[in-house]
């Protein structure tokens, strides 16, 4: 086989492999302290959280072992390898009276509610959201940490960088 030959023939191989491994998508990666109390989950534990264009991973382990594994994405919500549309998390983890992207705003440390009762602080937020009967939330983004609480559906979930 000639030597033009064999390169033209390595070429695809070549492309096909760096496709295969391809480029390291952009993103971040944290060490975190994660608190997640809700009615149906409760850790306290160091963890990572990934912060991918298409979606937002937490990762909490204990022992050295994940004991949870949250992925969101614009379409659904995973908790390990069972997944569900956003409103069907809420239902079952959260509230049925939150929105369907709070979580996702959630892990992001952006505004939630729509930014309903929004105050600025030097190095982030507070917002104060209640219906009566329904939610009392207060939600803090202070410093790179997020601190949520509703103590109508007793919900604690904060997320600190660690380092």
């Amino acid at each position: 086989m000639s030597r033009s030959k064999k390169v033209l023939w390595l070429i695809p191989i070549l492309w096909g492999l760096s496709g295969c491994m391809g480029p390291e998508l952009p993103g971040t990666q944290e060490g975190v302290f994660v608190v997640w109390k809700t009615p149906v989950m409760r850790y306290a534990d160091q963890g990572f959280l990934y912060r991918e264009p298409s979606r937002v991973r937490l990762e909490v382990y204990a022992s050295g072992q994940a004991v949870m594994k949250l992925s969101v994405t614009p379409e659904q919500v995973c908790n390990g390898a069972l997944c569900m549309d956003k409103k069907s998390f809420n239902l079952r983890f959260l509230s049925p009276e939150y929105p369907p992207e709070l979580l996702d705003h959630l892990l992001k440390g952006e505004p939630i509610f729509g930014g309903e009762n929004l105050v600025r602080k030097d190095h982030g937020f507070t917002q104060r959201i209640e219906k009566e009967g329904r939610y009392r939330i207060v939600y803090t983004v202070l410093n790179g940490s997020v601190a949520f609480r509703d103590t109508i559906n007793q919900i604690v979930i904060e997320i600190k960088p660690q380092g």
